[in-house]
């Protein structure tokens, strides 16, 4: 379905404990967005910092959904 999307959207909840609840199926989702030439962003609200698997292949990396929302509302993607 990434490829015919215009972008990805990927939401890593924070377990218990800080850990990122990060499966290897969202890692690959997104490099294939990247390599797709998609827009991808992710909302990454862990205390743990992503890893360069995360961060080399997202457009962008936002800390919480209100971020994101506000980021979207900026760009225009959502009203």
């Amino acid at each position: 379905m990434i490829d015919q999307s215009d972008m990805i959207v990927s939401l890593v909840p924070e377990l218990p404990g800080g850990k990122p609840a990060l499966s290897s199926g969202v890692e690959r989702e997104l490099h294939h967005a990247y390599e797709g030439g998609k827009e991808a962003y992710v909302i990454w609200p862990c205390k743990a910092p992503p890893s360069p698997f995360i961060t080399e292949t997202a457009t962008k990396v936002l800390a919480s959904v209100d971020e994101a929302m506000e980021y979207f509302r900026g760009k225009g993607y959502i009203p």
